[in-house]
């Protein structure tokens, strides 16, 4: 039992501990950052003198590091005997002027260009063949000549006997002309209705 009374003490000796040093840091911190500015204005001040020191030692008749930075503010600043900076430069210029950037307006839509349609060359019909053209219409006229009366309104073409033959029926649309009949390209009969 007392075993475990000596682990709980230890224990509870351990959390505080920690939570001891856990709140010095912080403590610690927060006072580091609040004298953090004494702090840094204390170094360049010694550091300063150091630079000062260092010169006379060397018996450098240039000016320190710190006077060329004091006298280089001056210069850029301008300052006054009382203090108040003569250059105007430090003030911001004013902010920039807003302009609503108006887009001009689409340029209006061209007219469709007229449409300009050239008639379709009427075609002559084409040649019927008459009931007279196929009666002078002699045996042995070659296939060229019969084209040129017309064209058939149907062609029957076929071998008979190791001959061409071709048949051309001519008709219009209520009556029948008549049937020329060729074998091996030119007129072998005609029959006119």
């Amino acid at each position: 039992m007392r075993c475990v009374l000596i682990l709980f003490a230890i224990a509870g000796l351990a959390c505080s501990q920690a939570l001891t040093e856990v709140a010095g840091a912080i403590a610690g911190g927060s006072v580091g950052g609040v004298a953090g500015k004494k702090v840094s204005d204390g170094i360049t001040t010694v550091f300063g003198k150091v630079d000062r020191t260092t010169a006379k030692a060397a018996k450098n008749e240039q000016p320190t590091t710190a006077e060329k930075i004091k006298e280089q503010a001056r210069t850029v600043l301008q300052v006054k005997p009382g203090g108040v900076v003569k250059d105007h430069s430090l003030v911001p210029p004013p902010p920039p002027r807003r302009v609503a950037v108006v887009p001009p307006p689409p340029p209006p839509p061209l007219p469709p260009p007229a449409a300009v349609r050239q008639p379709l060359p009427t075609l002559p019909p084409p040649r019927q063949a008459t009931p007279d053209d196929l009666n002078a219409l002699a045996g042995g006229t070659p296939r060229a000549d019969v084209l040129k009366l017309g064209a058939p309104s149907s062609r029957i073409t076929m071998f008979d006997n190791g001959h061409l033959v071709e048949i051309y029926h001519y008709q219009t649309r209520e009556t029948s002309i008549g049937v020329v009949r060729l074998s091996d390209g030119s007129v072998s009969s005609v029959q006119v209705r």
